[in-house]
């Protein structure tokens, strides 16, 4: 792993509790600035890789959905669910987690597949 290839400080919060509704599914509730989110890592080192911008229609518009990977060091463990918010305040869920081997037993990152809420 080089360090420097980390190029952007990103901050993950993760859900404390989900609530469920009558058909006991997961609400989800409020994004991240509101209550029931705790901070994991105010200052993960990071390097963001967004290429794709798939559209989002509806019947009120239309919205530019990009997602792609964080790539992020052995040294953090993130969750599928949780968020992480790049410093132009920008939110992604991730979506998916796959480790980046070095070897076939070395595992060198993580990439979070990452996608707007």
């Amino acid at each position: 792993m080089i360090p420097a290839i980390y190029n952007q400080n990103v901050v993950v919060k993760r859900r404390i509790s989900v609530g469920r509704d009558v058909l006991n599914n997961p609400t989800y509730g409020q994004p991240t600035g509101g209550v029931g989110w705790s901070t994991v890592y105010a200052s993960m080192p990071a390097r963001l890789a967004f290429s794709s911008k798939a559209i989002q229609f509806a019947q009120t518009g239309e919205r530019p959905s990009p997602n792609g990977v964080v790539y992020y060091g052995t040294d953090y463990a993130l969750l599928v669910e949780d968020r992480v918010l790049t410093p132009d305040g920008i939110e992604y869920t991730v979506t998916s987690i796959v480790p980046g081997y070095v070897t076939n037993t070395v595992i060198d990152h993580y990439e979070a597949i990452c996608a707007l809420p």
